[in-house]
């Protein structure tokens, strides 16, 4: 026996049970039995969608299966176990598709395709195509997640690497300074000896030999500050060269995450358009869900 939980005895005000092979509303109280045919069908269907919105599934549920017994037809039935089954007040609950966790195979659904009449199963198969569409959205943005986590990873080697060449590139380049401060003052001192020491020998055949020498350490200052810069650039090749296949591999996985997202915010669109079309082909006109 299955307890109406929604409907009162109209003798003493208790709760009446629902006996659905005898079809008889049994008070527990005083006992008084009633025919279901007492209570209109109508009537037992707005007593389960009053219990539906005060979220008394169970009670809801008795309801439905009462009228099932009657017509295992009954559209507004079969979508009402549907819908206690998923704990619903009524069908625009799937716009909030954070709290949807039904799932396309739920049995309750696959019953009501089975058992409605003809022209109600494309509301039924509608609800199955919304479900399949939440899913694909979902398996989208697990993707996506799985490939933000490749990116992280990659970012944070890419860093750490960065880091690495950055250490190195700077010590070398603190040794170049040292080498390059070094041979400007060995130049300014070379200068100074072409110039002075000249100027001293004036007169004297030993001065002309003092400008070649002035020659040869501008030709050296020359060199040790082209190759300078030159060894600059090579490093900076280098570490432009070692870092980019993980910047190759950060770019791709970030074209793959916005393409993904960008797929799956199409999804949930196509989710609600397909939730929309199912409100507005309800065949109960009138009523919630």
């Amino acid at each position: 026996m299955a307890v109406l939980k929604s409907n009162l005895c109209p003798t003493c005000g208790g709760l009446l049970d629902i006996d659905i092979e005898k079809q008889m509303y049994v008070c527990a109280f005083c006992g008084v039995s009633f025919d279901y045919e007492y209570f209109r069908e109508d009537n037992v269907k707005e007593v389960a969608y009053k219990a539906l919105l005060r979220n008394e599934y169970g009670s809801a549920k008795d309801a439905y299966d009462f009228v099932l017994a009657k017509d295992p037809h009954d559209f507004d039935a079969l979508r009402g176990l549907f819908l206690c089954k998923v704990k619903w007040t009524d069908m625009k609950q799937m716009f909030n598709d954070s709290e949807v966790q039904v799932t396309a195979n739920e049995p309750a659904l696959t019953d009501a395709i089975e058992k409605c009449l003809p022209e109600h199963k494309p509301y039924f198969e509608k609800i199955r195509e919304a479900l399949n569409e939440l899913r694909h959205y979902r398996d989208l943005k697990t993707e996506a997640k799985v490939i933000n986590e490749k990116r992280d990873k990659t970012k944070k080697v890419l860093n750490v690497y960065q880091d690495d060449l950055y250490t190195s590139t700077h010590l070398f380049t603190e040794f170049c300074d040292g080498i390059k401060e070094m041979g400007i003052k060995a130049i300014e001192a070379a200068i100074t000896i072409a110039v002075v020491v000249p100027l001293a020998l004036i007169g004297s055949a030993i001065w002309k030999q003092e400008w070649g020498l002035l020659i040869a350490f501008a030709v050296i200052a020359a060199v040790l500050i082209c190759g300078y810069h030159l060894i600059k650039f090579i490093a900076a090749k280098c570490i432009a060269r070692s870092m980019a296949p993980h910047q190759k591999k950060l770019d791709d996985l970030t074209g793959q995450y916005e393409a993904k997202n960008a797929e799956a915010a199409q999804s949930k669109q196509r989710y609600r358009e397909l939730v929309q079309e199912l409100i507005d082909m309800d065949p109960v006109k009138g009523k919630k869900g």
